[in-house]
């Protein structure tokens, strides 16, 4: 009889630590796509500053050429 107790006792133990491995396994599974979902976010967030950067470049540099072809304008007349 004392046998059967511990195997019984055995088993409950070993389908605990089984039932707590599955639910950490499926929390573990859900921070993973929240942390794909977040870097995804910040990766449409950096490449928007990316090109904003690259927006202010090129409007500086249209302006550097307008200046430039109004001083060659002024200088002729």
């Amino acid at each position: 009889m004392n046998i059967n107790f511990e195997f019984f006792d055995f088993c409950y133990i070993l389908s605990g630590f089984i039932l707590a491995s599955i639910i950490f396994l499926f929390y573990i599974s859900k921070l993973q796509k929240e942390l794909k979902a977040l870097k995804r976010q910040y990766e449409k967030k950096s490449i928007g500053m990316d090109d904003s950067s690259l927006r202010v470049k090129t409007l500086e540099n249209k302006i550097k050429t307008l200046e430039t072809a109004l001083k060659k304008q002024a200088e002729k007349d």
